[in-house]
């Protein structure tokens, strides 16, 4: 990556999470709480820098490994300023980062109870979430960003860009648009439903960002229905919804393989973790049964059930929701739909070889299109490196005197952005697991391979 090639990108950027510091900053004063100059300090330092960086540059195409440094950047970034600010204001280091790391990845593990939390750093968690959901790069692509090479290079480290699609710079503001109206539309529901403003808002947040921070330590029940619709709604993909809208054809929600494969893969996990809990003899209505499966699969990490209560047999089916996750190109985590299906249908094309004559060609379609080989191999790649960093986190937990269930339980849920956790996950663990888990959160978010994809790069820098 050359500094000089993405400056005017980078700067963009920057300029947009500057920006983005005000609104905590506004909290804070509304809520006479001492985080207002320290957030809006922080805003001018990154809008000046990104202002800096843009103004004294020439714009240029990048390369797709530049495009994956801005990326990492706009994650990376708000993470950090966010830490500074809580250590400022008294908080522990690896907490500060544990929870900036879960906000901005949507993830919404955490180290707090909400009753320990100030109002303003309740609302930042939740206002991470919701910029780390669509993502600053999408913004910037919408709003910034003419039509070309780079947005679109931009635009494939966040979205999966479907057929009959225009340019990325009109889907961006789309889906934009679209993430901006159901945030809207959940905001105004669980206002009805009884929810406080402020509540309200940091619900809607993470809500449709499927990041899972809450305003309150239980879960409020007059809005548990409403936000199974709204979890539901942000795990599909947005580009999808874009379709629909576009050419006024609902056919293309139903068309879509990886919406059928969230609903079946969500009864199954539904039916199997109510006869699991039904068999341990925990009690559980039908309504927290589907709400806590569905908040699993979603990514959202929404809990109404005491996590670490739960028997192994239900651990375990919440632990393969959390990993496979929702659909490309929604706001949520996990391995993805769309990743599962592409397993199993090569699985099934390598069964189908077995027994075929040899000059038969196999060929793997969804939804009618076919999937080349290399595309195949490196949805592949992402669920293998997935695994082997559950792996390598399971053993460092192990190997530091931890139970085997709960930390598979709360690294599934950090590799999958998800939220649910067990008591293992409190401030008193030791740091250095603090860090592993926000590893996990942050390879969660942008794709272990991403991040694989920059450290390689780096490393072929430094060798010349």
């Amino acid at each position: 990556m050359k500094i000089s090639r993405v400056r005017y990108y980078l700067g963009l950027v920057l300029i947009l999470l500057g920006s983005s510091f005000i609104a905590p900053a506004i909290v804070s004063l509304i809520y006479m709480e001492d985080f207002t100059i320290d957030y809006l300090i922080t805003a001018f330092i990154i809008a000046l820098l990104g202002f800096l960086l843009w103004r004294n540059s020439v714009r240029e195409e990048i390369s797709y490994a530049d495009s994956l440094y801005i990326a990492v950047v706009s994650f990376l970034l708000p993470a950090l300023a966010n830490t500074l600010v809580m250590i400022v204001n008294g908080f522990d280091p690896w907490d500060s980062l544990f929870e900036s790391v879960s906000g901005i990845t949507t993830t919404g593990l955490s180290m707090f109870t909400t009753e320990e939390l100030p109002k303003t750093i309740i609302f930042v968690r939740a206002w991470l979430q919701w910029i780390g959901g669509v993502g600053i790069v999408i913004m910037t692509i919408g709003f910034l960003l003419k039509p070309g090479t780079v947005a679109y290079q931009l635009f494939a480290t966040h979205l999966r860009k479907e057929a009959y699609m225009p340019s990325v710079k009109i889907i961006a503001r789309a889906v934009l648009g679209l993430y901006g109206v159901l945030t809207l539309m959940a905001f105004i529901t669980y206002k009805l439903s009884g929810l406080d403003f402020y509540d309200a808002i940091v619900y809607a947040l993470t809500t449709t960002s499927t990041g899972g921070f809450t305003a309150t330590n239980i879960f409020p029940k007059a809005i548990i229905w409403p936000a199974i619709i709204f979890m539901f709604l942000s795990a599909q993909s947005f580009t999808r919804y874009y379709l629909i809208i576009r050419f006024r054809k609902l056919s293309y929600l139903l068309k879509s393989i990886q919406i059928r494969s969230f609903i079946i893969l969500n009864i199954i996990g539904f039916i199997l973790f109510y006869l699991a809990l039904s068999w341990s003899c925990m009690m559980v209505s039908y309504t927290d049964t589907l709400f806590n499966t569905l908040s699993a699969l979603s990514t959202t990490g929404y809990a109404t059930i005491d996590m670490t209560s739960l028997p192994d047999s239900g651990k375990y089916i919440l632990i393969i929701l959390m990993l496979v996750g929702a659909g490309m190109g929604s706001t949520g985590g996990g391995i993805k739909q769309y990743r599962l299906i592409i397993l199993f249908k090569e699985l099934h094309r390598r069964l189908r070889k077995a027994y075929s004559p040899p000059e038969q060609v196999e060929v793997v379609k969804i939804e009618d299109k076919p999937i080349n080989d290399e595309e195949i191999y490196s949805h592949l790649l992402v669920i293998n490196l997935y695994i082997i960093a559950l792996i390598i986190s399971l053993i460092i937990f192990l190997l530091s005197g931890y139970e085997f269930m709960d930390s598979l339980f709360n690294i599934s849920s950090a590799l999958g952005t998800v939220g649910l956790q067990t008591s293992l996950l409190n401030n008193s663990i030791e740091w250095y697991l603090k860090l592993v888990i926000s590893i996990d959160m942050f390879l969660g978010r942008l794709e272990v391979v991403t991040v694989m994809a920059i450290i390689s790069h780096m490393i072929d820098k430094l060798r010349g």
